[in-house]
């Protein structure tokens, strides 16, 4: 893939359509920040409804985070025909969420007729310094797009 590789504007609107659509995302002010042919990254702001009782990001907000970045990496190549539901993810939270945002960058890693494999990695950002706090690996089912 291109790393240059630009999205058609009609795809990048549905998907950000899609994104948008998100419940728990926007509750916790997620944002698309960017999105390429088999790539996403979202961003996280740090808020109470996002932290656990030491004051780190929730796990289960960072799996969210990683779950919903190798989709919509998916679905950039899957779109408009099809889009995906996640079948399974493996998680490794490898330091504690410590920041003020978090970054989630999503990578299609092979797609299939019926499954999709992606990853991401999640980034705690403080005081503008990025430090790896997880690495997800997922399959993804392909469905029609309703």
């Amino acid at each position: 893939m291109d790393d240059h590789a630009t999205l058609d504007h009609k795809l990048a609107l549905m998907l950000l359509e899609s994104f948008n659509a998100q419940g728990a995302l926007m509750a916790w002010d997620a944002r698309l920040t960017s999105i390429t042919p088999g790539a996403c990254e979202i961003s996280l702001p740090f808020s109470a409804a996002v932290s656990q009782q030491h004051g780190y990001f929730h796990g289960g907000v960072i799996g969210t985070l990683a779950d919903a970045a190798g989709g919509y990496a998916a679905n950039t190549l899957l779109m408009p025909v099809s889009e995906c539901l996640t079948a399974e993810y493996k998680i490794n939270i490898v330091a504690p969420g410590i920041g003020d945002r978090l970054i989630a960058r999503g990578k299609v890693l092979k797609t299939g007729k019926t499954l999709v494999v992606s990853s991401a990695e999640v980034f705690a950002v403080q005081h503008g310094k990025e430090k790896l706090c997880a690495i997800m690996q997922q399959t993804l089912f392909v469905i029609d797009k309703k």
